[in-house]
């Protein structure tokens, strides 16, 4: 645990800084936005997106991940758990078996987190595409 202490702390003091200062040009950039907003006042903005909807799905993109994730702990362990006590155990030795639970946890872990992703994806497109065919319907 102590390897891991220190690039922890310089993480969080330069990912701290780094939004104090984000924080600080965005609050810049939304001021000069308003100036420039007054200044342009008669301009018709129904057309025109003011948010950013990259970000829109970010919490489903998370929980997707997690999920995947978590699933492919699941999946691993029992993966694991029958190479270990099958007839895979007594053919092979014993250091060849670690190698390969740990080889069965990585591929898990990774396959069931980039299916998660990927249902997440297709999710998101859904509800955008839902969203788009809505937004169709009340401009008519």
């Amino acid at each position: 645990m102590d390897w891991i202490m220190i690039p922890l702390n310089c993480l969080i003091v330069f990912g701290t800084i780094y939004k104090v200062v984000e924080l600080f040009v965005r609050k810049r950039e939304r001021l000069t936005l308003i100036s420039k907003l007054t200044e342009i006042s008669n301009v018709d903005f129904k057309g025109i997106k003011l948010y950013n909807s990259g970000n829109k799905f970010t919490a489903l993109r998370f929980a997707w991940l997690l999920m995947g994730v978590g699933l492919g702990f699941f999946v691993g362990f029992f993966l694991n758990l029958i190479i270990a006590q099958g007839d895979a155990a007594n053919l092979c030795d014993y250091r060849f078996i670690d190698h390969i639970s740990g080889i069965i946890y990585v591929s898990c872990i990774s396959f069931f987190g980039g299916l998660g992703l990927l249902i997440s994806y297709y999710s998101e497109r859904r509800a955008e595409q839902s969203e788009d065919k809505k937004n169709d319907d009340t401009q008519i």
